[in-house]
């Protein structure tokens, strides 16, 4: 059996600086200006008996706006609709047997 483990691809161009990254205890003192690739990412997991979608995307009026200076964190440009970008990976919303929230 072969799985196969897809990034739904809705974004892009998305960072989240250092101290956001390795938030928490002990992220005072971490560079702001240090920034790391980030976007928003959802996974498919097809089992070849399954379709597992690994998170589903943000809300169609999602407001992805653009990054300000300030910013700890930028879910990146919205480059499709969700829908479409499953499309892309050859399926559809009806084959999805399960769905898995990471947060």
């Amino acid at each position: 059996m072969s799985i196969k483990i897809l990034p739904v691809r809705f974004a892009e161009n998305g960072f989240m600086t250092r101290p956001f990254a390795l938030g928490g205890e002990g992220a005072e003192g971490l560079d702001p200006a240090v920034k790391y690739r980030s976007c928003l990412q959802n996974w498919v997991i097809d089992t070849g008996s399954e379709v597992i979608l690994v998170d589903t995307g943000v809300p169609e009026d999602f407001p992805f706006g653009e990054p300000t200076e300030d910013a700890t964190i930028y879910v990146g440009k919205k480059i499709k609709p969700y829908v479409e970008a499953l499309a892309d990976l050859g399926y559809k919303p009806e084959q999805v047997s399960k769905i898995l929230i990471s947060h």
